[in-house]
Protein backbone atom coordinates (compact mmCIF):
# COMPACT_ATOMS: atom_id res chain seq x y z
CA UNK A 1 0.00 0.00 0.00
CA UNK A 2 1.05 3.55 -0.98
CA UNK A 3 0.93 5.48 2.20
CA UNK A 4 -0.93 9.14 1.39
CA UNK A 5 2.20 10.98 2.61
CA UNK A 6 4.40 9.57 0.15
CA UNK A 7 1.67 10.69 -3.22
CA UNK A 8 1.63 14.09 -1.59
CA UNK A 9 5.10 14.44 -0.43
CA UNK A 10 6.90 12.00 -2.46
CA UNK A 11 9.08 9.07 -1.22
CA UNK A 12 11.87 10.04 1.84
CA UNK A 13 15.38 10.82 1.14
CA UNK A 14 16.80 6.97 1.79
CA UNK A 15 20.47 8.17 3.10
CA UNK A 16 20.44 6.99 6.84
CA UNK A 17 23.12 3.91 7.38
CA UNK A 18 22.24 3.00 10.95
CA UNK A 19 18.89 1.27 11.98
CA UNK A 20 17.42 2.80 15.23
CA UNK A 21 15.71 1.51 17.77
CA UNK A 22 12.33 2.38 16.18
CA UNK A 23 13.47 0.14 13.41
CA UNK A 24 14.42 -2.94 15.46
CA UNK A 25 11.52 -3.18 17.43
CA UNK A 26 9.52 -3.13 14.26
CA UNK A 27 11.27 -5.20 12.49
CA UNK A 28 11.59 -7.46 16.11
CA UNK A 29 7.63 -7.17 16.35
CA UNK A 30 6.74 -8.04 12.62
CA UNK A 31 8.99 -11.27 12.53
CA UNK A 32 7.37 -12.08 16.08
CA UNK A 33 4.07 -12.14 14.24
CA UNK A 34 5.04 -14.21 11.44
CA UNK A 35 6.21 -16.79 13.88
CA UNK A 36 2.92 -16.65 15.48
CA UNK A 37 1.05 -17.02 12.24
CA UNK A 38 3.23 -20.65 11.34
CA UNK A 39 5.11 -18.58 8.52
CA UNK A 40 8.04 -20.57 9.87
CA UNK A 41 6.45 -23.70 10.22
CA UNK A 42 7.61 -25.42 7.15
CA UNK A 43 11.14 -25.30 8.03
CA UNK A 44 10.68 -25.37 11.89
CA UNK A 45 7.43 -27.49 12.29
CA UNK A 46 5.11 -27.20 15.47
CA UNK A 47 2.78 -30.84 15.56
CA UNK A 48 -0.28 -31.27 16.75
CA UNK A 49 -0.79 -33.15 19.80
CA UNK A 50 -2.84 -35.68 17.98
CA UNK A 51 -0.10 -35.91 15.64
CA UNK A 52 -2.69 -34.74 12.59
CA UNK A 53 0.34 -32.72 10.97
CA UNK A 54 1.43 -28.90 11.23
CA UNK A 55 -0.07 -25.65 12.90
CA UNK A 56 2.50 -23.61 13.23
CA UNK A 57 5.88 -22.59 14.07
CA UNK A 58 7.95 -25.16 16.88
CA UNK A 59 9.72 -21.68 18.58
CA UNK A 60 12.68 -24.15 19.99
CA UNK A 61 13.63 -25.68 17.13
CA UNK A 62 13.58 -21.87 15.48
CA UNK A 63 15.33 -20.68 18.24
CA UNK A 64 18.23 -23.23 18.13
CA UNK A 65 19.12 -22.82 14.23
CA UNK A 66 18.91 -18.87 14.27
CA UNK A 67 21.57 -19.15 17.23
CA UNK A 68 23.94 -21.56 15.51
CA UNK A 69 23.75 -18.56 12.60
CA UNK A 70 23.47 -15.51 14.48
CA UNK A 71 24.97 -16.81 18.20
CA UNK A 72 24.41 -13.29 19.80
CA UNK A 73 20.77 -12.92 18.44
CA UNK A 74 18.04 -13.68 21.39
CA UNK A 75 14.99 -15.81 20.46
CA UNK A 76 12.34 -14.53 20.92
CA UNK A 77 14.26 -11.11 19.84
CA UNK A 78 14.93 -8.69 22.52
CA UNK A 79 13.95 -4.80 22.05
CA UNK A 80 14.28 -4.23 25.60
CA UNK A 81 17.02 -5.00 28.79
CA UNK A 82 16.64 -4.13 32.47
CA UNK A 83 19.07 -1.69 33.99
CA UNK A 84 21.05 -3.70 36.39
CA UNK A 85 21.44 -1.33 39.01
CA UNK A 86 17.61 -0.98 39.12
CA UNK A 87 15.80 -2.99 42.31
CA UNK A 88 15.69 -6.75 41.78
CA UNK A 89 12.23 -6.41 42.00
CA UNK A 90 10.54 -7.58 38.99
CA UNK A 91 8.21 -4.98 39.24
CA UNK A 92 10.31 -1.73 39.96
CA UNK A 93 12.76 -2.87 37.09
CA UNK A 94 13.49 0.27 34.62
CA UNK A 95 13.88 -1.09 30.86
CA UNK A 96 15.87 0.40 28.46
CA UNK A 97 16.32 0.55 24.19
CA UNK A 98 18.16 -2.23 23.28
CA UNK A 99 19.50 -2.56 19.31
CA UNK A 100 21.38 -5.52 18.76
CA UNK A 101 24.68 -5.62 16.39
CA UNK A 102 23.50 -4.03 12.95
CA UNK A 103 25.00 -6.93 11.39
CA UNK A 104 23.22 -9.35 13.04
CA UNK A 105 19.97 -7.19 12.08
CA UNK A 106 21.11 -7.90 8.60
CA UNK A 107 21.69 -11.49 9.21
CA UNK A 108 18.49 -12.29 10.79
CA UNK A 109 16.60 -10.64 7.78
CA UNK A 110 17.95 -12.94 5.14
CA UNK A 111 17.67 -15.91 7.66
CA UNK A 112 13.68 -15.23 7.65
CA UNK A 113 13.96 -14.81 4.21
CA UNK A 114 15.42 -18.27 3.66
CA UNK A 115 12.63 -19.93 5.72
CA UNK A 116 10.00 -18.11 5.42
CA UNK A 117 6.42 -19.85 3.79
CA UNK A 118 3.13 -18.43 3.78
CA UNK A 119 0.76 -20.99 5.45
CA UNK A 120 -2.17 -22.87 3.82
CA UNK A 121 -4.50 -23.75 6.69
CA UNK A 122 -6.34 -26.61 6.34
CA UNK A 123 -9.19 -28.64 8.32
CA UNK A 124 -9.89 -27.28 11.62
CA UNK A 125 -9.40 -29.19 14.78
CA UNK A 126 -12.40 -28.38 17.08
CA UNK A 127 -10.80 -30.56 20.29
CA UNK A 128 -7.56 -28.01 20.08
CA UNK A 129 -8.94 -25.14 18.66
CA UNK A 130 -6.35 -24.58 15.87
CA UNK A 131 -5.97 -25.50 12.28
CA UNK A 132 -3.71 -27.69 10.55
CA UNK A 133 -1.72 -26.52 8.05
CA UNK A 134 -1.81 -28.41 4.68
CA UNK A 135 0.34 -26.56 2.54
CA UNK A 136 3.35 -24.07 2.41
CA UNK A 137 3.92 -21.07 -0.46
CA UNK A 138 7.34 -20.00 -0.36
CA UNK A 139 7.35 -17.42 -3.13
CA UNK A 140 3.91 -15.58 -1.41
CA UNK A 141 5.48 -15.45 2.03
CA UNK A 142 8.99 -14.35 0.59
CA UNK A 143 6.50 -11.43 -1.52
CA UNK A 144 5.04 -10.57 1.92
CA UNK A 145 8.55 -10.38 3.43
CA UNK A 146 10.40 -8.41 0.84
CA UNK A 147 7.65 -5.82 0.80
CA UNK A 148 7.27 -5.57 4.81
CA UNK A 149 11.02 -5.19 5.14
CA UNK A 150 11.31 -2.60 2.47
CA UNK A 151 8.75 -0.49 3.39
CA UNK A 152 10.29 0.15 7.19
CA UNK A 153 13.51 0.68 5.21
CA UNK A 154 12.23 3.28 3.14
CA UNK A 155 9.68 5.12 5.14
CA UNK A 156 12.23 5.06 7.96
CA UNK A 157 14.91 7.13 5.36
CA UNK A 158 17.34 3.60 5.47
CA UNK A 159 19.95 3.58 2.40
CA UNK A 160 19.01 -0.52 2.06
CA UNK A 161 17.17 -2.56 -0.17
CA UNK A 162 15.98 -6.73 0.13
CA UNK A 163 16.22 -8.14 -3.05
CA UNK A 164 13.61 -10.89 -3.86
CA UNK A 165 16.88 -12.99 -4.45
CA UNK A 166 17.13 -12.20 -0.27
CA UNK A 167 20.56 -9.58 -0.75
CA UNK A 168 20.48 -6.72 1.02
CA UNK A 169 22.14 -4.33 -1.02
CA UNK A 170 23.11 -0.70 0.24
CA UNK A 171 21.31 2.24 -1.87
CA UNK A 172 24.00 4.42 -3.53
CA UNK A 173 23.73 7.93 -4.33
CA UNK A 174 21.82 8.61 -7.69
CA UNK A 175 24.49 10.37 -9.18
CA UNK A 176 27.20 7.43 -8.57
CA UNK A 177 24.25 5.12 -10.11
CA UNK A 178 24.61 6.58 -13.14
CA UNK A 179 28.48 7.02 -13.40
CA UNK A 180 28.93 3.31 -12.77
CA UNK A 181 26.16 1.96 -15.34
CA UNK A 182 27.91 4.88 -17.95
CA UNK A 183 31.21 3.56 -17.49
CA UNK A 184 33.74 1.85 -20.15
CA UNK A 185 34.83 -0.96 -18.47
CA UNK A 186 38.48 -1.92 -19.93
CA UNK A 187 38.81 -5.15 -21.26
CA UNK A 188 42.37 -5.85 -19.51
CA UNK A 189 41.87 -8.70 -17.54
CA UNK A 190 42.89 -7.60 -14.27
CA UNK A 191 41.77 -4.18 -14.39
CA UNK A 192 38.18 -5.60 -15.08
CA UNK A 193 38.30 -7.66 -11.79
CA UNK A 194 39.15 -4.86 -10.01
CA UNK A 195 36.08 -3.35 -11.51
CA UNK A 196 33.53 -5.87 -10.82
CA UNK A 197 34.69 -6.56 -7.70
CA UNK A 198 34.38 -2.66 -6.25
CA UNK A 199 31.45 -2.52 -7.80
CA UNK A 200 30.26 -5.37 -6.09
CA UNK A 201 31.57 -4.53 -2.18
CA UNK A 202 30.54 -1.01 -2.44
CA UNK A 203 26.62 -2.44 -2.57
CA UNK A 204 27.19 -4.08 0.34
CA UNK A 205 25.37 -2.86 4.22
CA UNK A 206 28.69 -4.12 5.85
CA UNK A 207 31.37 -1.33 5.99
CA UNK A 208 34.35 -3.47 6.16
CA UNK A 209 33.34 -4.78 2.87
CA UNK A 210 32.35 -1.51 1.55
CA UNK A 211 35.98 -0.74 3.02
CA UNK A 212 37.11 -3.61 0.53
CA UNK A 213 35.44 -1.90 -2.17
CA UNK A 214 37.80 1.32 -1.83
CA UNK A 215 40.66 -0.78 -1.83
CA UNK A 216 39.47 -2.41 -5.13
CA UNK A 217 39.44 1.03 -6.60
CA UNK A 218 42.14 2.44 -5.60
CA UNK A 219 44.33 -0.43 -7.51
CA UNK A 220 42.32 -0.10 -10.17
CA UNK A 221 44.27 3.43 -9.68
CA UNK A 222 47.43 2.26 -9.65
CA UNK A 223 47.12 -0.01 -12.29
CA UNK A 224 45.33 2.02 -14.41
CA UNK A 225 48.32 4.85 -14.15
CA UNK A 226 51.09 2.58 -16.15
CA UNK A 227 47.89 2.03 -19.21
CA UNK A 228 49.88 4.09 -21.51
CA UNK A 229 53.32 2.84 -20.90
CA UNK A 230 53.54 -0.56 -18.34
CA UNK A 231 57.66 -0.12 -18.33
CA UNK A 232 58.33 -0.31 -14.69
CA UNK A 233 60.47 2.76 -14.85
CA UNK A 234 57.82 4.94 -17.10
CA UNK A 235 54.69 5.15 -14.67
CA UNK A 236 55.33 8.84 -14.73
CA UNK A 237 54.91 9.21 -18.52
CA UNK A 238 52.17 7.21 -18.82
CA UNK A 239 49.98 8.97 -15.83
CA UNK A 240 51.32 12.31 -17.89
CA UNK A 241 49.42 10.75 -21.31
CA UNK A 242 46.45 9.80 -19.62
CA UNK A 243 46.14 12.69 -18.18
CA UNK A 244 46.47 15.28 -21.13
CA UNK A 245 44.01 12.84 -23.12
CA UNK A 246 41.49 13.93 -20.99
CA UNK A 247 41.63 17.42 -21.28
CA UNK A 248 42.90 19.95 -23.44
CA UNK A 249 42.32 22.80 -21.53
CA UNK A 250 44.94 23.64 -19.31
CA UNK A 251 43.25 24.93 -16.13
CA UNK A 252 41.48 21.85 -15.95
CA UNK A 253 44.30 19.88 -16.61
CA UNK A 254 45.94 21.26 -13.91
CA UNK A 255 43.06 21.00 -11.55
CA UNK A 256 43.02 17.06 -12.84
CA UNK A 257 46.38 16.53 -12.07
CA UNK A 258 46.53 17.85 -8.85
CA UNK A 259 42.77 15.99 -7.77
CA UNK A 260 44.92 13.09 -9.37
CA UNK A 261 47.96 13.22 -6.96
CA UNK A 262 45.67 14.58 -3.97
CA UNK A 263 43.36 10.88 -4.26
CA UNK A 264 47.37 9.21 -4.79
CA UNK A 265 47.81 10.70 -0.86
CA UNK A 266 44.24 9.49 0.38
CA UNK A 267 45.32 6.15 -0.75
CA UNK A 268 48.53 5.93 1.13
CA UNK A 269 47.40 7.96 3.71
CA UNK A 270 44.11 6.02 4.85
CA UNK A 271 44.71 2.67 5.17
CA UNK A 272 44.04 1.98 1.41
CA UNK A 273 46.85 1.01 -0.42
CA UNK A 274 48.74 0.08 2.77
CA UNK A 275 48.42 -1.63 5.95
CA UNK A 276 51.37 0.77 8.15
CA UNK A 277 50.31 0.97 11.80
CA UNK A 278 50.32 4.84 11.31
CA UNK A 279 47.66 4.91 9.25
CA UNK A 280 43.87 6.03 9.15
CA UNK A 281 41.41 3.22 9.06
CA UNK A 282 38.14 5.00 7.75
CA UNK A 283 34.60 3.17 9.97
CA UNK A 284 32.00 5.48 8.44
CA UNK A 285 30.10 4.57 5.78
CA UNK A 286 29.26 7.97 4.33
CA UNK A 287 33.10 9.06 4.63
CA UNK A 288 33.77 5.60 2.67
CA UNK A 289 30.96 6.29 -0.18
CA UNK A 290 32.76 10.21 -0.43
CA UNK A 291 35.83 8.44 -1.33
CA UNK A 292 34.23 5.65 -3.24
CA UNK A 293 32.27 8.84 -5.65
CA UNK A 294 35.48 10.82 -5.16
CA UNK A 295 37.77 8.36 -6.94
CA UNK A 296 35.43 7.20 -9.82
CA UNK A 297 34.15 10.39 -10.57
CA UNK A 298 38.18 11.10 -11.60
CA UNK A 299 38.15 7.36 -13.48
CA UNK A 300 34.72 7.61 -15.08
CA UNK A 301 36.25 10.57 -17.30
CA UNK A 302 39.76 8.96 -17.86
CA UNK A 303 38.22 5.75 -18.91
CA UNK A 304 36.04 7.81 -22.02
CA UNK A 305 40.10 7.80 -23.36
CA UNK A 306 41.56 4.13 -22.25
CA UNK A 307 43.93 2.91 -24.77
CA UNK A 308 41.64 -0.41 -24.09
Amino acid sequence: MEYFSDIEKGLPLRNINDIDHNVWAGIASYIDMLAKKGYFGRDFPEQCLDNQGCIGTDNDAFKKALQAEIPDLDWPLVTEKSDDKSPTCFLNQTKTPYIPNFLDIMDLIQFCFKHIAKPINGKFHEFYGHYHINNFDEQSGRDEFVDKINTIFYRNGLAYELKSSGEIKKILSLALEQMASTFKVPKEIELNNLFISANEKIYSPNVMIRYEALKDLWDFWERMKSAHNPAQNKKKESVTTLLDNSSKEIEFRSLLESEAIYLTEIGNKYFIRHSEMSQIKIQDSDHIEYLYQRMFSMLHLLSKNFPF
